[in-house]
Order: structure tokens, then C-alpha cells, then sequence
């Protein structure tokens, strides 16, 4: 994974981040192969993100720029990405154990995405400063910004689309400009949502977990959530083609059992061991599927601690990030 510091405007953001791509050859897969129902999709979404977060689409034009690509083959090949494009898997839990609350999260995906994938530090002109892991920029699959909020999304095949945000923005929008989880379900049911996904919110007091998609939002609350790549409410089951992507129902199964039975281990810890697969089938794909989990995350929102192990972590071992703290000791976060 690349590991960038961002600071400042949006554009120059963009641009510097467009150079590292350029300078480093990262090749936009499927940049030039958009088909005329993603392209438009991809146009009509881009305006809907310009209306309600603008500093996205600076971004995305600094990174054009950057790169020497027409911005709007680009941003609609953004607005493409988890929707109808990338078929990801990934992997949810947050729960809440003696006054601590834990987020995690596992992003699969072809391990080729390993070498583009970025974990990112923020901190933009005028909103909050983030930790944003990304395989796709300017989007974030996963993050915790400053105020301790931590946003994760996983895909749901929605039946029917509509312009509007994709997960990737949405995670990006939150982490920029939400606090706690009670403005980020204001956000989520203000903005326009473009496809079917799940979105888990953990802050230092609460966890939300809301089923997305262009006809209905579905708030689940309580002391635990667990998502993976199809709906589990009732009411949300019409708005989905039915799919066990990756093996997404046996996934939910292992964390929905991690979280209800209980356990006398640190939560952390637990958490760690959960998406590395020791507790039940997580991220233990065949060789064959072409298929892996390229980073995993926990998230300690109640003391703000960052974990992340880069590559799948039943082989590989979760290291504290230490960035954003650092940054926040500093009274303007210099980069």
C-alpha cells in the first residue's frame, strides 16, 4: 500500500496525488473501457457529487490533471467503482464490550488491487483530518478521522441504480465532514445514494449500521453489527439481486456468531483474530477465485487507536498506525 500525506486545497490535493500515480505508472484499470450506460451514469453521478461535496470532484480534477486523463472519462470511472464496475467482497463487524467500542473490516478484492491501494492522511482546508484506505482514490472503502468517527462500506448487487453517491464517496464525505455517528445518519439520509450497499458507523459512544440503497435506507442500532455483501434486513431483500458474493453469507454467519456468543478476550484482539479467520470462514479464499482480502482494519474508536494489516491477516500481522494521532498533537497538523 501506498502510505500519502495530503494537505490543504482540494485541487492541489488532487494534483499532488495525481503526480505520485503518473510518476509511480499506476495504470487506471478499465479506464478507457467504460461501456455508454457506465459512462452516463458516471456523468449524471458526478454532477449529484458536485452539488453536495465539490471538494471531491477538485480533488478528482487535480488528479486528471496530474496524470494527463480527461476528467470526465476519470470521475465518471470513479463514480463507476463499487457500483458496476469492481465486484468487491469485504467484511464488517463493530460491537461494544465493557465500554469499548471496536470497528473492523476486511477489503477483498483480485490482488492485483494490492498495488495500487493507498492508506492515506488527510487533512484538507476546512474539515476534518482522516485516515482514509482507498483502493481506488479520492473514495475511501474504510477510515477514522480526528473526532474519533470510524466509516466502512461493503457492496450489496443492487437491482436498480440511480445517479448519486456510490459507498466510496460516501465513506469519503463522512470521514470529511461528520463528527459522531448522529451526523453521519443525517448525512446518509440527506444525500442522494446511487447503488446498494452497507455503511457501519462507530464513534466513542455509539455504532449504526444502515442498509443503502436508491429506494430505502433501513438504521440498524445496537451494541453490535456485522455486514457483508447482501441484506439481512427484510424490508431491504427487494431492492437487491440475489448473489452470495464470495461467500458472503457464510462470512456474516462467522461474525454474526463472534458477536452474540460472547467472549472474556480483549476486544481487539478478538476482533483481529475474527477477520483473520481463526474464529470461522472470513477471508480464506482459494487460490483459484483470483480473489484475497488485500488490507484489513480495526478501528479502537473508544481511545482512538488505528490497526491495520496490509495483505490478508491470516498471513499477515496488523500494525498500529500512528499518524493521525501524531498529526492531532500538533497544533496544525503539518504534514
Amino acid at each position: 500500500m501506498y502510505h500519502p500525506r495530503f494537505k490543504g486545497d482540494p485541487y492541489q490535493i488532487g494534483l499532488k496525488y495525481g503526480n505520485i500515480l503518473k510518476k509511480n505508472r499506476i495504470e487506471l484499470f478499465g479506464l478507457n473501457n467504460l461501456d455508454d450506460f457506465q459512462l452516463n451514469y458516471g456523468i449524471q453521478s458526478e454532477q449529484v457529487l458536485r452539488k453536495y461535496f465539490r471538494e471531491a470532484c477538485d480533488e478528482m480534477s487535480g488528479i486528471a490533471d496530474g496524470m494527463g486523463v480527461a476528467y470526465q472519462n476519470f470521475s465518471a470511472w470513479l463514480m463507476c467503482i463499487s457500483i458496476c464496475l469492481e465486484v468487491p467482497g469485504c467484511s464488517m463487524i463493530a460491537f461494544l464490550k465493557d465500554d469499548q467500542i471496536v470497528f473492523g473490516r476486511n477489503n477483498d478484492l483480485p490482488p492485483i488491487f494490492q498495488k495500487i491501494s493507498s492508506s492515506a492522511l488527510y487533512a484538507p482546508s476546512g474539515s476534518y483530518s482522516f485516515i482514509a484506505n482507498s483502493s481506488a482514490f479520492v473514495g475511501a472503502e474504510d477510515g477514522i478521522n480526528e473526532k474519533g468517527l470510524a466509516v466502512g462500506m461493503t457492496y450489496v448487487w443492487a437491482k436498480k441504480l440511480r445517479p448519486g453517491f456510490n459507498s466510496m464517496f460516501f465513506v469519503r464525505y463522512l470521514l470529511e465532514k461528520c463528527a459522531t455517528v448522529e451526523e453521519g445518519l443525517e448525512a446518509i439520509a440527506s444525500l442522494p445514494i446511487g447503488g446498494a450497499y452497507h455503511l457501519i458507523l462507530a464513534d466513542k459512544e455509539s455504532i449504526a449500521h444502515v442498509e443503502c440503497s436508491p429506494q430505502k435506507i433501513k438504521i440498524n442500532r445496537g451494541n453490535f453489527a456485522v455486514a457483508t455483501n447482501h441484506f439481512v434486513s427484510e424490508e431491504m431483500k427487494e431492492y437487491e439481486e440475489k448473489k452470495n458474493l464470495y461467500f458472503s453469507v457464510e462470512r456474516y454467519r462467522t461474525g454474526h456468531h463472534a458477536s452474540c456468543k460472547g467472549f472474556d478476550r480483549h476486544a481487539v484482539d478478538y476482533t483481529k483474530d475474527l477477520l483473520g479467520g481463526k474464529l470461522g470462514f472470513m477471508c480464506q479464499y482459494g487460490k483459484e477465485l483470483n480473489f484475497d482480502t488485500v488490507w484489513s482494519s480495526v478501528y479502537d474508536t473508544t481511545h482512538h487507536k488505528i490497526y491495520r494489516a496490509e495483505g490478508n491477516p491470516s498471513r499477515k500481522r496488523y500494525q498500529e498506525d500512528f499518524r493521525l494521532n501524531k498529526a492531532m498533537a500538533k497544533s496544525l497538523i503539518p504534514l
